[in-house]
C-alpha cells in the first residue's frame, strides 16, 4: 500500500470516529448528570448542566476536526 493510500485510509477513519465521539460526549454528560442527580436528589439541575457540558465538549471536537482538515 502506498503513502498516499494509507494516508486516505487514516483520514478516513479520523473523521468517521467524530459521530461515535460526539454520540459518547453527550451520553457521558448526561450519565453523570443523572447519576449525581440521584445522589444529591436535585433532579433535573446536574442532569441539564451536564447534558450541556457534553454538547460543548462535542462542539469542541468538532471544531479540532476542523482545524485539522484546514492544515492539510
Amino acid at each position: 500500500m502506498n503513502k498516499e493510500l494509507a494516508e486516505i485510509f487514516r483520514e478516513l477513519t479520523y473523521y468517521s470516529s467524530l459521530g461515535l465521539q460526539v454520540a459518547i460526549s453527550i451520553l457521558l454528560g448526561v450519565g453523570l448528570g443523572v447519576f449525581l442527580d440521584k445522589v444529591f436528589g436535585t433532579a433535573p439541575i446536574l442532569m441539564l448542566i451536564f447534558l450541556g457540558f457534553g454538547i460543548a465538549a462535542a462542539f469542541r471536537n468538532l471544531l479540532l476536526a476542523v482545524k485539522r482538515s484546514k492544515k492539510m
